[in-house]
């Protein structure tokens, strides 16, 4: 399996080389040069196996064996998992005629944790036969930040730093990632949005000689091993609510940087029939790109309910273009220095009708929303958080269609425990969770960038930092 930037100008040399990258030195993200294609034979074996052996069998075809044995895989996965506090890692509700993936039982309840505990364990792995480290950065609106901090957070050979906007992420998940006090956990509040803090963190990476010299590496959905991670969660679904193998389902999607989208066309590609919809909020670019081919930012990030989602720039978006144009290197290339020139782009009309044929798009309101955690706890006694409530919205409007005899699988990506002020916004009452009552017992520890600093130039200082300091693994106590 060799990996290639989006862009086609750079090539990794090994699945490790891919682990630790965040943006390729051209300024793309990368991508299997091949997607290997899954028989039906194949298929129908996968079909009976538990997710736990299923993850095995799908990051097997994308993690050569010279570099990571079966026998390590296989316990580099048990370890990842074993913490999960779901028998069966997730479920699947019904709710009417349709189904609720629920991928929040992990140890933040956000389906981050899914991917980052693999990906965590490992860069661990890596990290300690060699024994290097590196410096691990995260930009994100809420979920993201959390789930990667604890896949982390004791880890002798990384640290981490995280960037989140202040105010924009709730109140659990701004204590999630700012109650942990571990010496290589560095959290930042930033004033502004999710796209403003991705600057200088892809600054760091586009300067290729710093990113080396400071091993810096990357663990969003830029990281084409969430990607990975993610593609376990179509198939295993699929498998779940299938009549036979070889019959279609759509998977409605709440979309924010298109990691669970791209993990979906690329399941497409692998030989699955899926089709995708993209159910995003009132920032909806991803939403316009697919109804129109024009990829465009907007004035301004809306403030939402579902704060994952409160993206200008989905990132993975040139990953779909890729897979669309059937890895035509060099449109996306010229497509995407369009877009950094103009903050638009049009796709070619060819291109678009292609990515039309397996993804649709949808745009949900913030009173929508609320409205559907309302209805479907009155009418089902089923509780979403605000993110998943945008996909089932969709589903919902569409549930006495014709649109809906295809079997439906909602992402349902957070618990609804993570989000108590939403839920009280859509009139349900609910108690304080457990979680969130401990996390405000804990004391907070954050760093913050104001509007006129200089961003990469205070990331940059804390960058040198932790370099100077790290000549050898940290210790941690048993506690």
């Amino acid at each position: 399996m060799k990996y290639r930037s989006t862009r086609g100008k750079v090539e990794a040399t090994s699945f490790e080389d891919v682990l630790f990258s965040g943006y390729a030195s051209d300024g793309g993200l990368f991508m299997p040069e091949s997607i290997p294609v899954v028989d039906k034979a194949i298929l129908e074996k996968w079909r009976g196996l538990s997710y736990l052996e299923l993850t095995k069998e799908v990051m097997s075809l994308f993690i050569p064996s010279e570099e990571i044995s079966t026998e390590d895989l296989n316990d580099l996965i048990n370890k990842a998992f074993s913490e999960f506090g779901h028998r069966d890692l997730l479920s699947i509700a019904k709710v009417n005629n349709f189904h609720v993936l629920e991928l929040f039982h992990g140890k933040t309840l956000a389906f981050k944790d899914y991917a980052l505990v693999s990906v965590g364990m490992f860069m661990d792995f890596f990290l300690k036969k060699k024994k290097k480290n590196t410096i691990v950065l995260v930009g994100t609106s809420g979920d993201t930040g959390s789930a990667a901090i604890e896949s982390v957070r004791r880890s002798e050979w990384i640290d981490i730093i995280v960037l989140f906007p202040k105010g924009r992420a709730n109140q659990m998940q701004e204590l999630q990632m700012t109650t942990v006090t571990d010496s290589n956990v560095h959290v930042f509040s930033t004033e502004g949005t999710s796209d403003d803090l991705d600057k200088p963190i892809k600054n760091c990476f586009s300067d290729h000689e710093y990113a080396e010299t400071n091993h810096l590496s990357s663990i969003n959905s830029i990281n084409w091993c969430r990607i990975m991670a993610q593609l376990v969660h179509i198939f295993y679904a699929y498998f779940q609510v299938c009549q036979e193998v070889g019959d279609t389902v759509k998977f409605i999607i709440p979309t924010g940087a298109l990691g669970h989208c791209t993990a979906g066309l690329l399941v497409h590609k692998m030989g699955l029939p899926v089709e995708l919809v993209c159910a995003v909020n009132e920032n909806d670019i991803v939403h316009r790109a697919v109804s129109t081919g024009v990829f465009s930012m907007s004035e301004v990030v809306q403030q939402t309910w579902s704060t994952a989602m409160d993206i200008q720039v989905p990132y993975n978006f040139e990953r779909l273009l890729l897979l669309s144009s059937d890895m035509n290197y060099a449109l996306v290339d010229s497509l995407m220095q369009e877009f950094e020139q103009n903050n638009s782009l049009k796709m070619p009309e060819d291109l678009r009708n292609k990515m039309s044929k397996v993804i649709s798009s949808a745009s949900v309101s913030c009173d929508q929303t609320l409205q559907t955690m309302k209805e479907c706890w009155d009418e089902n006694q089923y509780l979403l958080c605000p993110h998943t409530a945008v996909a089932v919205a969709v589903a919902w409007d569409q549930r006495h269609l014709s649109e809906l005899k295809t079997p439906t699988v909602c992402m349902a990506t957070a618990s609804p425990a993570k989000f108590p002020e939403a839920v009280k916004a859509a009139g349900i009452e609910m108690p304080m969770s457990p979680q969130l009552a401990q996390l405000l017992t804990r004391s907070t520890r954050c760093k913050e960038m104001k509007a006129g600093e200089d961003w990469d130039q205070m990331l940059r200082a804390t960058i040198d930092e932790i370099s100077k300091k790290r000549s050898k693994p940290l210790k941690f106590s048993s506690a």
